[in-house]
């Protein structure tokens, strides 16, 4: 119920900054860039847990930075994440991936990369010895946004990002899983 409020929220917010800007403002993409998008998602499992498991949850801030190539090219290191709940305690699975980011349309951009994931506890979690510490592995993100707000300096926009990542875990085994995440995001150009 909350991912679907959260969800009127943001569409509410898009369709209204959509709305009140009816006049068109070409960004200018120059040097170095950095934005961050909060929202929510689904993320599912399909190895390291006890059974296959898809959880609902919040993306928290999820973070890039980086330089513009030209006016329609950026490449960015780019942090996706999102919470999950293991064992009655939170965690974020996670990743830094480096990306490359391109403007297919004035307002429309998609972007994709490779880099390292991390599942390790929130950040927020107060840390027992029985926990599990953090895993780390390799990670791809494929993304896609629409600026629903432009200025020469800033961009707003809706953004749907998918996280694909396997962690090797203290067992020897592996966690495996797949994140879906839609946000409203900000982009200082």
């Amino acid at each position: 119920m909350k991912q679907l409020v959260f969800s009127a929220i943001l569409l509410f917010t898009a369709f209204n900054a959509f709305t009140q800007n009816m006049t068109h403002t070409t960004p200018v993409r120059k040097r170095f860039t950095i934005g961050a998008s909060v929202g929510g998602g689904v993320i599912h499992f399909t190895n390291g847990l006890e059974s296959s498991e898809t959880q609902g949850g919040f993306s928290l801030l999820n973070l890039k930075l980086g330089w513009f190539v030209n006016n329609d090219l950026a490449i960015y290191l780019n942090t996706p994440g999102q919470i999950y709940e293991l064992n009655n305690k939170d965690r974020s699975f996670e990743g830094y991936i480096p990306s490359v980011q391109y403007w297919a349309a004035d307002k429309w951009w998609v972007s994709g990369g490779f880099g390292v994931a991390l599942d390790m506890p929130a950040i927020y979690e107060k840390r027992s010895e029985l926990d599990e510490k953090n895993n780390w592995g390799k990670g791809v993100l494929l993304g896609t946004g629409y600026e629903i707000k432009q200025t020469k300096k800033w961009a707003l926009d809706l953004q749907a990002h998918v996280f694909m990542a396997s962690v090797k875990l203290d067992n020897g085994k592996s966690r495996e899983g797949t994140s879906f995440t839609m946000g409203l995001g900000f982009t200082f150009y």
